[in-house]
C-alpha cells in the first residue's frame, strides 16, 4: 500500500510541475503580425516575345499585393534601366493586377528609346500615388515600326528618260533601315513603289524588288514604264512620288508593313508603244487554245501599259498572250502578286488562278519583263442585259439603220461583244447603240488611241476614226464601256 501511495504522490508532483512549467511558456509567447507590405510578383517567366501578327493579344500579365497603402488606382510604371532614370507609364489600374497589349508594349518601348530589338530589359513597378513597390525586370523582343528612309534621290531630283538608252541605269534608290543592322534576325523585303504625285498611292506601281539589301536600280526603259504606268505623259516632265514599303513574313504567315515617308521626283518619259494582250485559258472563253477568237484585254486610254478587264470568269486559270496563235511572249504570275512573262525561249510563268467562277476586275501593268496587278470581285447583278449591240457611222458604211455592223454577243459574258473583220474608213467617224436604237448609245471620251472608255450618253461626240483604212476587229464591254478596235 505504501509503494502505490508513493508512486501516486509522484505522479502528482510531476504534472504540477508539467502545469506550472507549461504556464510559465504560455505567459513567455509572443506572436507578431507581419509587416505591412507593397509587392509585385515576381513573374514565373520573364522572357516575352511580341509577336507582330498578334498584336491585340496580352504582351503578360503583372499581380502585386498591397496590404499597406489602402490605394484604389495604380500606376503601372516602366523603365529600360533598374534606376528608373526615364519614367513610362504603361497604364493604370482599379485592382491588383494589369495587362498590355503586345502592340502598346512594343510603342512603349520603342518610345522609350530602345535602339535594339532582342532581349530588351524593362523593369516594372507599381505607383500607388505616393508609394512605390519593388521592380521587376522583364526581358523583352520587340518588332519595328519605324520605316525605311531615303538616302537618294533627293527631293525633287528631275530625270529625262531616253529611248536610247533603255537598258542603261536612270535611277538608283537607297535608303536605311535600323532593322538590317540590328540583332533581330528577321528577312525584310523592300518594294519600291512609285505613283502620280499627290494620289495618295491609291493606284501604286512597283519600280522593283529587294530582300534584305538597301538599294536598287531602274533602267530607263523599266522606269519608263514605270513613269507612263502610273499616268505620266510622254515628252511632258511631271512629278512622281516614290515610297519604301518593307514587309517582314513570321513563321505564321503574317506579314508586318513599314511604309516610308513619299519623296517627290520629276520623271520626263518617251513615249513607246506597248502590245495588246488576250487571253487563254479555261477559265475564258477560248479555252487553251492561243488562235480561238482570244478575248483581248481592254486599255486604259491614259496609261499605254495599263490593262484593265471586267468580266466574267469561270473558275480555272488563264494566262495572256501578245500574239493571238504564239505562246510566246507570254504573261502570268509565279507569287500571286507580280506579273512575269516569258518573252521567248525562257521559262513560262504560272497561271492567273480563279477559284469561284463569277465577275471580276482584273488590272494589270506591265514594267519590262515584270509589273503588278490586282484583282476584286465585281457585282454585275444590276447591269442590263442588251439583247443586241453594234457599230453604226460614216467610218463603216454609214448612219442608216442598214449600216449597223451588230456585234456577236460572248458565249459566256453577255457585257462582251466583238465584231471581226469590219471595214473602216479612216477620217470618219463612229457611234456605239444597244437594241438597234438610240436610247443607249455609247460616244467619244478622248481618247488618242483606238482604245479606250466609251460614255454612255444621250449627247455627245462621236468617235474618230483615225487609223489606216482596212479591216478591224472590234470588242466592246457594256459593263464598264471599255473598247477596243485592232487591225487584222
Amino acid at each position: 500500500m505504501s509503494l502505490y501511495i508513493k508512486k501516486i504522490t509522484s505522479l502528482l508532483l510531476l504534472s504540477l510541475v508539467f502545469i506550472f512549467t507549461a504556464c510559465d511558456d504560455e505567459e513567455s509567447l509572443e506572436i507578431k503580425t507581419p509587416d505591412a507590405a507593397f509587392v509585385l510578383q515576381e513573374p514565373g517567366i520573364n522572357n516575352v516575345f511580341l509577336n507582330f501578327g498578334l498584336p491585340q493579344n496580352s504582351a503578360f500579365t503583372v499581380t502585386w499585393n498591397d496590404n499597406l497603402t489602402g490605394a484604389s488606382s495604380y500606376g503601372v510604371e516602366m523603365s529600360l534601366n533598374a534606376e528608373f532614370t526615364n519614367v513610362v507609364n504603361l497604364g493604370n489600374s482599379n485592382s491588383n493586377t494589369f495587362s498590355i497589349s503586345v502592340e502598346d508594349l512594343n510603342t512603349a518601348i520603342h518610345d522609350a528609346g530602345a535602339t535594339t530589338f532582342r532581349d530588351i530589359a524593362i523593369y516594372l513597378r507599381v505607383n500607388s500615388g505616393s508609394i512605390l513597390s519593388n521592380s521587376v525586370l522583364f526581358l523583352v523582343t520587340t518588332y519595328p515600326t519605324d520605316p525605311a528612309v531615303f538616302t537618294s534621290p533627293a527631293a525633287n531630283d528631275s530625270f529625262v528618260l531616253s529611248i536610247g538608252s533603255t537598258s542603261s541605269v536612270a535611277i538608283t534608290t537607297t535608303w536605311t533601315d535600323a532593322v538590317l543592322g540590328s540583332n533581330l534576325g528577321i528577312d525584310v523585303s523592300y518594294t519600291i513603289e512609285a505613283a502620280l504625285s499627290g494620289s495618295g498611292f491609291t493606284s501604286p506601281v512597283a519600280v522593283g524588288n529587294v530582300e534584305n539589301l538597301t538599294t536598287l536600280t531602274s533602267t530607263h526603259g523599266d522606269f519608263n514604264s514605270v513613269a507612263l504606268g502610273i499616268g505620266l505623259v510622254a515628252g511632258v516632265a511631271g512629278d512622281m512620288d516614290l515610297r519604301i514599303v518593307a514587309r517582314t513574313t513570321n513563321e505564321n504567315g503574317s506579314v508586318l508593313e513599314r511604309i516610308s515617308n513619299p519623296l517627290t521626283i520629276s520623271v520626263t518619259p518617251f513615249s513607246v508603244v506597248f502590245p495588246n494582250l488576250y487571253f487563254v485559258g479555261n477559265a475564258t472563253s477560248s479555252d487553251w487554245n492561243n488562235n480561238n477568237n482570244n478575248t483581248p484585254v481592254f486599255r486604259n486610254q491614259n496609261v499605254p501599259n495599263n490593262y484593265v478587264y471586267t468580266g466574267y470568269f469561270g473558275a480555272g486559270a488563264f494566262k495572256m498572250l501578245e500574239v493571238k496563235g504564239q505562246w510566246t511572249p507570254q504573261w502570268g504570275t509565279n507569287d500571286g502578286s507580280t506579273l512575269a512573262v516569258n518573252p521567248g525561249g525562257g521559262s513560262d510563268p504560272g497561271t492567273f488562278n480563279v477559284s469561284t467562277a463569277g465577275y471580276y476586275t482584273y488590272n494589270f501593268t506591265t514594267v519590262g519583263q515584270s509589273g503588278t496587278f490586282t484583282v476584286a470581285p465585281y457585282d454585275a447583278s444590276a447591269a442590263p442585259v442588251y439583247t443586241n449591240m453594234g457599230i453604226i457611222g460614216a467610218a463603216i458604211g454609214g448612219w442608216g439603220d442598214s449600216d449597223e455592223v451588230n456585234f456577236t454577243q460572248d458565249a459566256n459574258n453577255p457585257h462582251l461583244w466583238y465584231a471581226l473583220g469590219v471595214v473602216f474608213t479612216s477620217g470618219n467617224e463612229f457611234l456605239i447603240r444597244a437594241d438597234d436604237a438610240w436610247a443607249n448609245v455609247w460616244r467619244y471620251n478622248g481618247s488618242q488611241n483606238q482604245y479606250g472608255t466609251a460614255i454612255l450618253a444621250g449627247t455627245g461626240s462621236n468617235f474618230p476614226f483615225t487609223e489606216a483604212s482596212g479591216n478591224y476587229d472590234v470588242w466592246f464591254n457594256d459593263l464598264d464601256g471599255k473598247y477596243i478596235i485592232i487591225p487584222q
